[in-house]
């Protein structure tokens, strides 16, 4: 409990130092809104020409909602900001494991955040849903797509904290290469994550296996990607 204290007041701090990013987070969330609301939109009234592109979009895109702008992430390549704010932790000292907890604190405030704004706004941009799905259905397709970025977060968590801001960037591009790699084999196979999220939700709704699978894929992530981050935190030169 004293460490979840100690993790908390570091975000406090972070939300109080750095309150006029937020206006770019919201700006950025209502952007992806409106773009992807338009794309699904236009999947849903034309099914039959769907293309991968949305596919890429969200598989690429969504994890990005569990981010929320700072001067840190701003300057995490011309600065390595983040190896600068280890060592800080580190010179403090504050022990790596509420380091960790602080970022999951992190992960789950930004999703919740960005995804009331994503998730709402796209809601109203993409006419279809609001006539093809009922609410509950819609919050089964949120939960889908937040597992999936909150799964993926794990693996971005452990490449800020385990490498210097180049290598972390190379890192997220490969992330990046594999989410486009991911939605053109799923094309050649004919499918469409997209459709297929929807369809799944619309017709299971809370019940829907596949937002159960990703939010359990998420779980397993996070843990998996604290333990191993944990690790290479107490042995990481910050040099």
């Amino acid at each position: 409990m004293e460490n979840t204290k100690k993790a908390w007041s570091m975000i406090v701090k972070d939300l109080r130092g750095e309150k006029k990013y937020f206006v770019w987070t919201i700006i950025y969330a209502a952007y992806m809104a409106f773009t992807f609301g338009m794309g699904v939109r236009a999947q849903m009234e034309s099914p039959q020409v769907a293309s991968p592109v949305f596919d890429g979009l969200f598989l690429l895109l969504i994890p990005m909602l569990g981010f929320y702008f700072s001067r840190r992430s701003f300057k995490y390549l011309s600065e390595d900001s983040y190896t600068q704010m280890l060592a800080y932790f580190r010179a403090l000292p504050i022990p790596d494991h509420v380091v960790i907890a602080y970022r999951l604190m992190q992960i789950f405030l930004a999703f919740l955040f960005n995804g009331i704004i994503f998730f709402g706004l796209m809601y109203w941009i993409a006419t279809p849903v609001r006539s093809e799905m009922s609410v509950a259905g819609y919050l089964a397709l949120a939960l889908t797509w937040i597992g999936y970025g909150i799964m993926m977060s794990g693996a971005y968590m452990y490449f800020e904290f385990s490498k210097h801001g180049k290598a972390y960037f190379r890192s997220t591009l490969i992330l990046l290469a594999e989410a486009v790699i991911g939605a053109l084999l799923v094309k050649i196979c004919g499918g469409n994550l997209l459709l297929y999220s929807f369809e799944e939700s619309a017709r299971w709704r809370l019940l829907s296996p596949l937002m159960w699978i990703t939010l359990a894929a998420a779980a397993a992530s996070l843990i998996i990607f604290s333990r191993i981050t944990l690790r290479k935190l107490r042995s990481r030169d910050l040099v």
